[in-house]
């Protein structure tokens, strides 16, 4: 697979380098295999979190970011049965 970062895609470059430090990884490839990875996990962690019992919306929002948006709504009501 190549991955073009020329012309219009030169920013390309500096996130797959920003990934490379963030991962401590020393190949382009490895960075990129380890952002997948890590997007996988993170996904997985933060669906769980959403069920833990001390979330709370504000926890919700500092989790979101620009590709995974959460949400977490408390209900309330009174059964009289």
């Amino acid at each position: 697979m190549r991955i073009r970062t020329d012309g219009d895609y030169a920013h390309r470059r500096d996130t797959i380098e920003a990934a490379m430090d963030a991962l401590d990884e020393n190949t382009k490839t490895a960075a990129v295999l380890a952002a997948c990875e890590h997007a996988r996990q993170d996904r997985r962690a933060k669906e769980e979190a959403l069920e833990h019992p001390d979330m709370t919306p504000e926890l919700a929002e500092i989790l979101s970011t620009s590709r995974f948006r959460l949400s977490y709504e408390v209900e309330t009501g009174l059964d009289t049965g």
